[in-house]
């Protein structure tokens, strides 16, 4: 069986050496030739029309809000910081961007807040605005009578620290 072995080795080396090549091929031509591009035939279809729609504009009939009211945003600013961060950055790190939110003030103070028209940078800003328009109201007070019953605008940024 050693002999076979030893006998064999010879005739391996010489097919494993034949079957290599003695040198490497050559890189095909590249042709250099200057084309006019404008030319060129594509099958590529035409553009899709544009489908983006900004976001209606706040209604202009809607005033910014009181100072007292944009106090009570401010001193309540915990909860829109944790509506961007547990519910925006977590699905987009990245997330920036801001709400327009209208706010509705009654003789007992507020009663509604919902996001009226929003500027994310991608969907994840969605979950932020459910958020908002469920908790502003009862997160934000104010005392009765300290702001004029209507709708008022109370705009909001966001952006990652």
């Amino acid at each position: 069986m050693k002999r076979f072995v030893f006998a064999a080795l010879p005739l391996v080396l010489v097919v494993a050496l034949a079957a290599c090549p003695a040198e490497k091929p050559k890189p095909a031509p590249v042709d250099t030739t200057p084309i006019d591009l404008g030319a060129v035939k594509t099958a590529i279809p035409p553009a899709a029309p544009d489908t983006f729609k900004p976001p209606p504009p706040p209604a202009p009939d809607i005033p910014p809000a009181p100072e007292a009211l944009i106090e009570a945003v401010q001193r309540e600013q915990a909860f829109s910081k944790f509506c961007y961060q547990e519910f925006g950055q977590k699905a987009d790190p990245s997330l920036r961007g801001g709400v327009a939110m209208v706010v509705t003030v009654e003789k007992s103070g507020i009663t509604d807040a919902r996001v009226r028209a929003d500027s994310w940078t991608s969907p994840a800003g969605k979950a932020v605005n459910a958020c908002l328009n469920e908790k502003a109201p009862q997160a934000w007070k104010t005392e009765p009578g300290e702001v004029k019953p209507g709708r008022y605008l109370v705009q909001l940024q966001f952006r990652s620290s």
